[in-house]
């Protein structure tokens, strides 16, 4: 035997075994304890939903047989998995499949249902790949030291929805439990957990999940404890031309939220550069702070003790809103896989930008006013009797809901102030008079004023619009007859002749006259003038040019 001395002379070498110093473990563990205290986590995402085939119809067995040596285990884990909210007992579900207990290496036993008996018939089977294990190995190929990541319970850490969950239900000898989490045996499950992890871990070097493990690869000892405090970088999380993506914290998502109203572009810099942000981010308070959620002005109107309705009156008055109370309670627990009522529509149609703050809820920036208040909102709006067009926009600068719209104009066109000085609406558009088809088929006759002491009988031409002025002393009946006479004679008898509803114009004898002349009389609409629009125009055209024309001498004969 020789020892270790002979090694040099020798020209032998004794490299040592690549490990982490205990102490460099123990302090990643003591960093983050939350992770390795022993509870089932929940992740945070959307629910995971089946989606099972309706042609097949639903199969309930019966429970089998335990031993009874395995009895008290078999109890011990319902008990833990009744306590960490993955067993829910129910009374009997659609689906329902038997458990199998096989033994683990310490031995305690694992519940597991055998749903190749039941749902994984109606199950489609998961796209995603199973990753192959030379692929896993390339990927991990550069590093030389390693480290590995166990899940435990890694399904049960996934949520499913209601129907899912019913679906999962398992029988046993202790009756029926509803699964709120995803089961080991489902035959979708694997594809499922793998597809999240990939998506979860992309972009973080060195690092390859596999089902419930995760390898962590790397070229040295501080490289390696470097990536096992990595997490994905921000930039790949908030980059401002991709998609939010769905699986993130809370936090994280709160800032991805805040940032999509905006234009931005986002540089890496390595944590030497921002000393002072890399530092107060490794260095938490120990006391419990508010969460930093953007400063809302909408919520600053409690400084102002004059407002009718401040965010405290708003948090009191959406908890006793029935509709606004469940909607509160969807966004701070998750919307229902299932489309829900008629009221709630137009709140699911916006779920995505609905938030609470305060006990208030808000759509973007703007607040969700409960009915209650909806009437002093109102009044406050119209206080300085804007319209339903500049009411509309400083309302959505502020305040929502549903039927905000509506209301604002149904509440505008009640006031009175407003409705005072209005003005009237345009009138509805006149029949027009057809063009006949020659000179002096069809005159409109009226008379204008008196003026110096005279009227005027005003006649004009619907084909060429020829204007007639006929200065009179009266507008009897006779004197009306006789000018008319004067005009036949000069320019022939017209088929029709339009009028008003004058007594001269209207009498037996100006009857008797037109019709001796074979002559059709139109008498427009009473208290219409509009309907003898020609003449009306004309008479209007004949006393702005007499009244343009006063300084001369004898207007009337100059015309």
């Amino acid at each position: 035997l020789l020892g270790v001395e002979w090694f040099k002379p020798l020209g032998l070498s004794l490299q040592g075994i690549h490990e982490i110093r205990r102490d460099e473990l123990d302090s990643i563990i003591e960093e983050f304890k939350e992770v390795f205290d022993g509870k089932l986590g929940k992740f945070v995402g959307r629910p995971i939903s089946f989606n099972l085939d309706k042609g097949i119809t639903p199969i309930r067995l019966k429970p089998r047989r335990v031993p009874f040596a395995l009895r008290p285990k078999v109890d011990e884990q319902l008990d833990k998995l009744i306590a960490q909210g993955v067993l829910e007992p129910i009374d009997h579900a659609s689906w329902e499949t038997p458990i199998v207990t096989p033994l683990k290496h310490d031995g305690s036993v694992r519940i597991c249902a055998d749903y190749r008996c039941t749902i994984n018939k109606a199950l489609a089977q998961s796209a995603y790949p199973v990753p192959v294990v030379q692929h896993l190995l390339h990927s991990l190929g550069s590093g030389s030291i390693f480290a590995k990541l166990d899940l435990a319970q890694a399904y049960q850490q996934l949520p499913v929805d209601d129907k899912t969950a019913e679906a999962q239900t398992i029988v046993t000898h202790r009756g029926a439990f509803k699964c709120n989490r995803l089961q080991f045996g489902v035959s979708a499950a694997p594809g499922i957990f793998q597809s999240m992890m990939e998506r979860l871990l992309q972009g973080v070097p060195g690092v390859v999940p596999y089902f419930d493990d995760v390898l962590i690869s790397g070229d040295s000892r501080a490289q390696l404890l470097e990536r096992l405090r990595h997490h994905k970088p921000l930039l790949g999380l908030l980059a401002g031309d991709q998609p939010t993506p769905t699986f993130m914290s809370p936090r994280m998502m709160r800032w991805a939220i805040f940032l999509a109203g905006y234009s931005y572009r986002l540089v890496h810099q390595p944590g030497t550069a921002i000393g002072n942000a890399d530092a107060l981010s490794r260095c938490p308070s120990k006391k419990p702070v508010e969460d930093p959620a953007p400063t809302l002005h909408l919520l600053h109107i409690d400084d102002d003790a004059s407002c009718p309705v401040s965010s405290a009156d708003v948090a009191v008055h959406t908890q006793k809103d029935p509709t606004l109370r469940q909607v509160k309670s969807w966004i701070l627990r998750g919307w229902p896989a299932e489309k829900p009522e008629e009221r709630f529509s137009p709140f699911a149609r916006k779920q995505e930008e609905l938030s609470t703050i305060k006990g208030c809820l808000l759509w973007g920036d703007r607040v969700l006013i409960p009915s209650t208040l909806q009437w002093r909102t109102l009044e406050t709006l119209h206080k300085g009797h804007p319209g339903i067009v500049r009411m509309k926009a400083l309302a959505r600068s502020y305040v929502w809901w549903p039927s905000m719209d509506r209301d604002i104009e149904q509440w505008v066109s009640r006031c009175d102030p407003c409705q005072e000085v209005r003005p009237a609406p345009p009138q509805s558009e006149l029949a027009k008079w057809e063009t006949p088809s020659n000179p002096w088929s069809r005159i409109h006759i009226d008379f204008a004023g008196p003026m110096q002491g005279r009227h005027l009988l005003i006649v004009v031409d619907a084909f060429s619009k020829w204007l007639e002025v006929v200065p009179m002393a009266s507008t009897t009946t006779d004197a009306t007859i006789r000018a008319l006479r004067r005009l036949f004679a000069t320019h022939g008898l017209p088929d029709v002749l339009v009028s008003d509803n004058g007594p001269q114009l209207t009498s037996l004898a100006m009857e008797s006259f037109l019709a001796g002349l074979g002559i059709r009389h139109v008498l427009s609409a009473p208290y219409r003038p509009a309907g003898n629009g020609q003449a009306e125009r004309m008479v209007r055209l004949t006393k702005e040019a007499l009244t343009k024309m006063r300084r001369l001498r004898s207007p009337l004969d100059r015309l």
